[in-house]
């Protein structure tokens, strides 16, 4: 009984990972900070794709750490599609504008049409991304067809970033 005990608890992450890995990323509709209209995963097929979901404004900080190397390294739009997705309750719509109005001082104008900011309902995405702490921040990698292959979530660390680069170069082949 002990065995099965200490196999479910070392098991359980491994299933966990189930819940998004190999399978098409969620829809999600929102608007970015130049103003269109963006359906996930529509806009993402036919390249690699990384996303950066934040569901706080604090893990800004962690999402650059991944942004900056990554775009560094693919740059904007080219090899890969890159954005970022700031994931706000439903009961932010009415303070929308200000919001991103804030965000468009604060992101660079070049990530302007890749930051799409998402009002609604968020409990069905905490469940389909496997989201456990609304501070932290989710990489979500995609392969050309919007499906989700890998995901690194908290601050990003060398090995992390080699291995995301590793994936994507492997997609991009």
């Amino acid at each position: 009984m002990k065995k099965i005990i200490l196999l479910t608890i070392f098991l359980m992450p491994l299933i966990a990972q189930d819940v998004f890995l190999n399978k098409p990323f969620p829809k999600i509709q929102g608007i970015s900070l130049s103003g269109d209209k963006v359906t996930f995963p529509d806009v993402l097929v036919g390249k690699p794709s990384v996303l950066a979901v934040a569901f706080r404004q604090k893990a800004q900080k962690c999402i650059n750490t991944w942004a900056d190397e990554l775009l560094l390294k693919y740059g904007i739009d080219k090899s890969i599609n890159y954005y970022e997705i700031p994931m706000l309750g439903g009961q932010y719509t009415m303070v929308r504008n200000w919001i991103d109005g804030g965000m468009r001082g604060g992101v660079p104008k070049p990530l302007h049409d890749y930051t799409v900011t998402y009002y609604g309902p968020l409990r069905s995405y905490f469940k389909s991304l496997d989201i456990s702490s609304k501070g932290d921040c989710y990489m979500y990698v995609l392969n050309s067809e919007g499906i989700v292959v890998d995901r690194h979530n908290g601050y990003s660390t060398e090995k992390g970033l080699t291995e995301m680069f590793n994936l994507i170069d492997s997609l991009n082949e």
